[in-house]
């Protein structure tokens, strides 16, 4: 654990990280990423500064290195800023090699950042299963009423479906807001209706589940449904038909299909409280 008079590189930031965790997750403070030893990458970006932390299994050990300035072919874009900061982050990840335990924060001002924080927890808590695990729901918005049944049986059972009409705000960043969804779920699934097609925001959806899935490998699936009608037949998107795909004939064998295809198990069976 991170002590009061530790003098390691940013021990203030994560000593406070460290009674942010204590007090959300006090069971867990002893086996929480970072919080033992971390090895550390900063750098900078037009103004911004960079930091990565890596998760280290030796107690009280850290390396910090200094990487300089950032290519501009990494980041993607001329300035980070609220609009992009998620997309970038992404781009860092995978620069960087990230892995659940670790983070990338980027800091546009001061360095102790309630957003960046915030991300912190965020990343850490689902990564140790603290958190419902998150589950995109990719559609087109003329099926959501069907979507919406999928979704309430999903969290009966203990997930937490990504569905837009409730996770992004009014006002929000699309894109920024999409990635996000997509980054801390352990799967997207794809209902593929007549409605379906691969344009827009459904085509970014695409690119973001394949990017995810070949960062993630098996932590992480792509479940593609296939909803046919007695008069049409639904065409799976090109970049999809790589993933094997199901044709469900009803809610409770599509259900069956996505709880089968998940990466990750349903909790044990206990009595309400």
């Amino acid at each position: 654990m991170i002590g009061p008079n530790d003098k390691r590189p940013h021990a203030d930031y994560l000593r406070k990280y460290q009674e942010v965790v204590a007090q959300l997750y006090p069971d867990h403070i002893r086996d929480w990423p970072l919080l033992n030893g971390w090895n550390e990458l900063h750098a900078s970006y037009n103004g911004s500064r960079i930091v990565v932390f890596k998760d280290s299994p030796h107690s009280g050990h850290t390396a910090a290195n200094g990487v300089g300035e950032i290519d501009k072919i990494v980041i993607g874009y001329d300035k980070i800023d609220k609009s992009n900061k998620e997309i970038i982050r992404e781009n860092l990840s995978k620069h960087f090699k990230i892995q659940n335990n670790d983070v990338v924060l980027i800091f546009e001002n001061q360095f102790m950042d309630v957003v960046e924080m915030n991300a912190m927890i965020e990343r850490h808590s689902v990564a140790l299963g603290l958190s419902a695990m998150k589950i995109f729901l990719s559609h087109k918005g003329c099926d959501k009423p069907e979507i919406r049944k999928y979704c309430n049986s999903l969290k009966l059972l203990g997930f937490s479906p990504w569905l837009d009409e409730t996770e992004m705000a009014a006002g929000a960043n699309l894109n920024r807001d999409i990635l996000k969804g997509f980054q801390n779920s352990c799967a997207a699934i794809f209902f593929i209706t007549e409605s379906f097609a691969d344009e827009n925001f459904l085509a970014a959806e695409i690119d973001y589940a394949i990017a995810e899935k070949q960062k993630r490998g098996d932590s992480f699936s792509i479940i593609t449904l296939v909803f046919n009608t007695s008069v049409n037949k639904c065409k799976v998107p090109d970049l999809l038909q790589r993933y094997v795909w199901k044709e469900p004939k009803s809610q409770l064998e599509a259900l069956d299909e996505i709880l089968r295809a998940l990466p990750i198990k349903t909790g044990p069976i206990s009595w309400k409280n």
